[in-house]
């Protein structure tokens, strides 16, 4: 029902989660390998938040550099899209630093036939600098769907909206791993920064859509649903997705209460890995200089709402009635983990 109005196959929800169990072994990899780098005896869910280097050069970027970062990074695309990423983070549209009374965190807002405003909380390093071509990734979609679209298909659903963003994150992303003028321990922390932000965007949220999945096939079949069976599925599905006893861990095994897109959003929270399989196949089209890939991935950016998404996505190149858009994150996941490993081990 939920996946319906999107024109959403079931199929592509279920072949999520069979890449997602795929990419499992390399996932536990990483764990084991933090865990080492680290000096851990035990590896907790809170530790994905400590870095594996504790020096860095600590750059400073203002903001002006972060822009010019970004706009070096797409210095090789169509003029059309750096004209429009330009005219993204114009001067009276980006509220960029952090102030009293502002709220947290970054987005990018569009309404019909209106230039997009960003909303940052810029702080001078390299994650603001990620952060800031993420947001600019949105306001170039909505610019490009504003200027070709009708005011009726300008808006597109989160199933595409994460595309142009995340689709700048690994451009900037390989621009500053070819640049050659990171320290080693910069870049340690640079690419694991990249894998846990596959983890975060691709790998938990699939995670969290088995959870529904599951929690709703148990309503289905009478089973009784209590407290302590959604914990269970949820302990369940952290061992299989990281080899994690969530039981140890005082209260986390209730983190299904406290994910609010579960109470409010059905079936939703799938979007963001589908969203990241999308654009990181676009991306690796555009890299390998696959024909007609770049003006495609315009092509969608122009389409706004014009068509169910799926089928938006496979005019871009991405057809996700095969698993082959999926599998696009588990190598990309894979080949960052074995360069870090061999950062690590040097």
């Amino acid at each position: 029902m939920h996946l319906f109005p999107n024109n959403i196959p079931v199929s592509l929800y279920t072949n999520l989660i069979q890449v997602a169990h795929k990419a499992a072994p390399v996932v536990k990899k990483y764990y084991k390998l933090r865990k080492k780098a680290l000096g851990l005896k035990t590896y907790h869910t809170y530790d994905r938040f400590l870095d594996l280097v504790s020096e860095s050069s600590d750059k400073e970027y203002s903001y002006s550099d972060a822009k010019n970062l970004f706009f070096d990074s797409i210095e090789k695309f169509p003029d059309e899209f750096k004209t429009f990423a330009r005219e993204a983070l114009k001067d009276g549209y980006v509220d960029v630093m952090p102030g009293v009374g502002k709220r947290s965190g970054a987005y990018s807002n569009s309404t019909s036939n209106t230039h997009p405003c960003i909303l940052l909380n810029f702080t001078g390093n390299l994650d603001s600098c990620f952060t800031l071509a993420h947001e600019a990734g949105h306001s170039i979609h909505s610019l490009f769907s504003n200027t070709y679209q009708p005011t009726a298909t300008q808006g597109y659903t989160i199933f595409v909206a994460e595309i142009a963003s995340t689709f700048n994150e690994h451009n900037l992303l390989d621009y500053l791993l070819t640049k050659g003028d990171l320290s080693k321990n910069d870049k340690i922390l640079l690419i694991q920064n990249a894998i846990d932000g596959i983890l975060s965007t691709f790998y938990r949220q699939t995670l969290f859509a088995e959870y529904e999945y599951k929690a709703f096939e148990m309503a289905e079949k009478g089973l009784p649903v209590t407290e302590e069976s959604l914990s269970n599925i949820m302990v369940e599905l952290y061992k299989k997705y990281y080899s994690l006893d969530i039981t140890k861990e005082k209260g986390k095994k209730y983190v299904w209460a406290y994910v609010s897109h579960f109470f409010h959003s059905p079936f939703y929270v799938y979007q963001y890995a589908t969203s990241y399989s999308a654009s990181l196949a676009i991306y690796q089209n555009v890299k390998k200089g696959v024909p007609g890939a770049f003006e495609n991935y315009i092509e969608l950016l122009k389409s706004g709402g014009s068509d169910y998404p799926i089928n938006l996505v496979k005019k871009a190149g991405v057809d996700f009635t095969k698993l082959d858009p999926l599998k696009a994150v588990v190598d990309r996941l894979k080949d960052l983990y074995t360069e870090l490993e061999a950062l690590l081990n040097e």
